[in-house]
C-alpha cells in the first residue's frame, strides 16, 4: 500500500520548512517519523519549527519570512490552525490530521485511509463477505463514504453507510444493526470519527462479533489489540515522502489554486490472530509476513 501521487519533475527546492506540535515523546517521534520521509523524498535535510501551544502566529511567520520559505507543510491539529493563518501568503500543504475537504481550500492528506484499501483487505482475508455495514459522522467523514459507496462496487460489496449527528444516535444504531447481521456475509467499518462510545458501544460491538462471528474493521489501531479482525493505521515515513510529493506539485502550480485533501494510501496493516482463527480463517506464512503488526503480541 503506498501513495499515488505522479511523481513531480520539480528539483527539490530549498524553501520548503516543516512547522510541527512542540510535544513531548513518545508523541514527537511520530512527527519526527514523518520529518524523516520528507527529507527522504527532498534528498536533504529540511527547515522545521516547533509550534508550541501558545506559539504566535505573527513570530512564525517572521521566522517563514527571514528564512526565505516559500512552500510550509504542516503536521498535526496545531499544524492545520496555523496553515490555515499563513495560506494566505504561503503555500501550503496539510498532513498527519483528520481533516475532511472543505471547499477544496486547502491542498493536502488525510489520515483516513482510502477506502479502496480497507475493501481490498477485506477481500483478501474473507472472500465470502458481500456487505460493510458503516455507521459515521455526519459532518466530518459524508466525503470519505461517499467516494467507499462508488468503490465498494469494484469489490463486489454493498455498503450500507448510516449518518449520525453525535454518539448517542450512533449508540442506537449499532444496538439496532448488530442484531441484523449474518456471519460470514457482512461487515462491520468503525470510522475513526467519534462515531463508537469506547467505554460502552466498543465493549458491545466486540461481544456480538464475536458470539455471531462478525468480521469488523477500523483505522483505529487499539481496537486490533482489543479485538477487531484488522486495522489499517499511517505508515508515518512514506506519509512523509507522499506530503513531499505533494509540496512539490504544488509548487508547480504557479496560481497557487488548492488541489484539495485527499485520503491516505501509506498505510500499514495490523491483524488479531486470535480474532481471526476464532472466524475460521487460515493464513498462509505469506500472508502473515505482510502484516506490518500482528496482536495478541508474540
Amino acid at each position: 500500500m503506498g501513495c499515488c501521487i505522479g511523481q513531480a519533475t520539480l528539483a527539490a527546492p530549498s524553501s520548503i520548512a516543516v512547522l510541527y506540535p512542540a510535544i513531548q515523546e513518545p508523541y514527537r517521534g511520530i512527527f519526527h517519523n514523518i520529518m524523516s520521509g520528507i527529507e527522504s523524498r527532498l534528498g536533504r535535510s529540511i527547515r522545521s519549527y516547533a509550534l508550541r501551544s501558545d506559539y504566535s502566529i505573527q513570530e512564525v511567520e517572521d521566522w517563514l519570512k527571514k528564512s526565505q520559505v516559500e512552500m510550509i507543510i504542516t503536521l498535526g491539529n496545531r499544524g492545520l490552525l496555523a496553515a490555515r493563518e499563513l495560506q494566505p501568503k504561503f503555500k501550503v500543504v496539510v498532513g498527519a490530521v483528520l481533516i475532511a475537504p472543505d471547499g477544496n481550500s486547502l491542498t493536502g492528506i488525510s489520515l483516513t485511509p482510502d477506502p479502496k484499501y480497507f475493501f481490498q483487505k477485506l477481500k483478501e482475508l474473507i472472500p465470502g463477505v458481500k456487505r460493510v455495514t458503516v455507521i459515521y459522522n455526519q459532518k466530518h467523514s459524508s466525503w470519505i463514504i461517499k467516494q467507499a459507496k462508488e468503490i465498494a462496487e469494484n469489490y463486489a460489496l454493498t455498503l450500507n453507510a448510516y449518518p449520525v449527528k453525535h454518539l448517542r444516535e450512533a449508540a442506537v444504531l449499532y444496538r439496532k444493526t448488530l442484531s441484523q447481521l449474518e456471519s460470514g456475509i457482512d461487515a462491520i467499518w468503525l470510522p475513526h470519527d467519534q462515531t463508537v462510545d469506547e467505554e460502552t458501544v466498543l465493549p458491545l460491538i466486540l461481544r456480538e462479533s464475536w458470539e455471531r462471528n462478525l468480521t469488523v474493521f477500523s483505522s483505529n489501531l487499539s481496537y486490533v489489540k482489543r479485538g477487531i479482525l484488522f486495522a489499517l493505521y499511517p505508515n508515518k515515513k512514506n506519509m512523509g515522502r507522499s506530503l513531499a510529493e505533494l509540496a512539490l506539485k504544488q509548487m508547480q502550480n504557479h496560481e497557487n489554486t488548492p488541489l484539495g485533501i485527499m485520503p491516505l494510501h501509506d498505510l500499514f496493516i495490523a491483524v488479531n490472530i486470535r480474532t481471526a482463527e476464532h472466524l475460521g480463517l487460515r493464513f498462509t506464512a505469506q500472508m502473515k509476513r505482510e502484516f506490518n503488526l500482528i496482536f495478541p503480541l508474540q
